[in-house]
This record gives structure tokens, sequence and C-alpha cells, in this order.
């Protein structure tokens, strides 16, 4: 097994990383990293369900979906994330205890209270420290988690805040958990701290681990996965499933109720319920939302656009 630590804190390079290694190498890595404050999203999830766009938008927090299903996570420099990406043969356990067992062994002798959880969310005294996920790729396995540390909570809380109710979909739905840091049960514990413990357990425990760097010859294919794949709207937003999202706006002293419909990622129709305050101008103003990225940036583009009316800078910031 090769220990890697990642040079990088931008969540793009490290989760295409992480899918270089699954894909395009043989050999078995641990491959440690933290990440710039982010919201990592499942494979499956409805981007725009799982945030608070609003907030994301306010803080400059980057918003990532990687390789793996599951429920939808946040990132600072206060949480460490661990991947075991290896190669599996018949009769292999591919179950996430056996695969990840070094890390669990290591954070139950250094905390004992904690726990693994049937889902394998690392618990501590009825609190969620770690969610984890996992994926296939022929004879290769990814098993990935994250470990909150020192993470600001506040800011995951205020980040994973969406409004999941205005959506109708099929997607994977994130199951909410009371979460806790590390550091409330040993102060003392930091990231780098951690990293530091872990890798001398590791030397310890497993004379199979190689203390490695990243291979040279893989950071021009990592770049070019985060600029064709993972940086990009068409994966982190586009690959939503279709779904509609349903609110309302002011017209006059009244509340209208519409309903997008949209498929990857683009707005593709408009549905109005008929009012007397709906006139030509209204049913006009609503039908140029067709063919507008349902995301944070491009809404705000849009609202932010000099051409708009009063009315249609209203109906933006109810998209948002």
């Amino acid at each position: 097994m090769n220990l890697l630590i990642s040079p990088c804190s931008d969540p793009y390079w490290n989760l295409a990383a992480e899918e270089i290694l699954l894909k395009n190498q043989q050999e078995n890595y641990l491959f440690l990293y933290m990440n710039k404050p982010c919201v990592v999203v499942g494979k499956h999830q409805n981007t725009l369900k799982e945030i608070n766009s609003k907030y994301i938008y306010s803080s400059n927090t980057l918003v990532a979906r990687r390789l793996s299903g599951g429920g939808a996570v946040y990132h600072d420099e206060g949480n460490l994330n661990f991947s075991y990406i290896q190669s599996v043969g018949p009769g292999d356990s591919l179950s996430y205890k056996s695969l990840t067992q070094s890390i669990l062994s290591f954070l139950m002798i250094l905390i004992p209270e904690i726990e693994l959880s049937e889902r394998n969310d690392l618990m501590l005294r009825g609190n969620k420290i770690s969610g984890s996920a996992m994926h296939l790729f022929k004879n290769r396995v990814l098993a990935h988690g994250t470990l909150l540390i020192n993470c600001n909570l506040y800011n995951l809380s205020a980040a994973l805040k969406g409004h999941p109710d205005r959506f109708v979909d099929r997607s994977i739905e994130s199951r909410r958990a009371p979460v806790m840091n590390l550091s409330e049960q040993n102060q003392e514990l930091t990231p780098d701290s951690l990293i530091s413990l872990f890798s001398e357990y590791l030397r310890k425990s497993d004379p199979n681990i190689i203390y490695s760097q990243l291979p040279i010859e893989l950071n021009d294919p990592i770049l070019e996965l985060v600029n064709s794949k993972y940086s990009t709207p068409t994966w982190i937003y586009g690959y939503s499933p279709k779904y509609s999202y349903s609110n309302e706006v002011q017209i006059g002293l009244q509340m209208i109720p519409y309903r997008l419909e949209i498929e990857k990622g683009i707005i593709s129709s408009v549905l109005l319920e008929e009012n007397d305050e709906l006139n030509d101008d209204i049913k006009l103003s609503f039908n140029r939302l067709v063919g507008i990225s349902h995301n944070i940036y491009s809404l705000t583009k849009s609202l932010n656009y000099v051409g708009n009316t009063p009315f249609e800078r209203r109906i933006f910031k109810t998209l948002i």
C-alpha cells in the first residue's frame, strides 16, 4: 500500500486524482487530503437540492460532485479525507470495514468511544464524525470517507441547509444527522497532528506501507480531468437527474406559483397557474427563463443583467 498525502487543497484536483489513481493505476493507495471550503455531492444527487445556494455564493464556497454515490458532505481545512484505492480479486472482501480497516483501528485506539454504524458512518457519543462512500471500477475499488476534526460546524450547517421541498426528482437524498468534531473529545487534535499520528501507527503496524509521492506522470492527466470534468458546470450541475423546481413570486398583491422543468442543468420549460394578474408581458418574462442554466452563478449573472425589468429580477431572486 502506497501512502500519498496530497500537496493540493483544491477539491476538483483531489477528486480527479482519486479517479486517475483508481482507473489509470494498478497499485494500491491510501490517499489523504484536505480541501478548502466546499460541498461535495454524491454522483447521483441533485446538486441544487442539497446546497444552500445563497450561502455558497456569498461565502465563495466551492461545489463539487464526486465519483462515488451517497450523500452531500462539507469539507474545509478542519476535515481530513481518506481514500483507499486498490485492486481486488475473486473472493476478496468488498466491505467498507475491511477495506478501511487500518484507519478504523487507529481511530478506535485513539478514541475508544468511536463506533462504526451499520451505514459505515463513524459515530462518537451518538454524533457522526465521518461519512463514507464507495465506487467500483472493473477490478478496482475506491472506499473513501471524511473525518471531522476541527471543522467549522456553523459553516457546515449553513452550506447544507437547502430547500428540498421545492424539488421533485428521483435523486439520492442526503440523510441528515447530528455531527461533532474529534477535537471536542481531544482538543489537541488537528488534521496535521492526526496525519502524523496515523503515519506513525501505520509505520509500526504495517510493514508493507510505502511512503510515496504522486507519480509525476499523473500530473497532466489529473489536470486535464479537472478542466474537462470536475470543475465544469456540466458535471457539477448538469449531471443531476431531471427534476422539477417549484416556487412563487409576488405580482401585485398576489403570489403566483410556478414550476420549472430542468434537464441536464438547463431550464427546459415553465408552467404557470392561471391567474387574473397574468398578462402577456409577465408570461414572456417567465418564458425567458427557458434555456438558462439552473445554478447560482448563471442565475446571478442573469439577475444582474441590465436589460432585465424589475419584475424579472424579482423572478430570478426566487430561483436561488
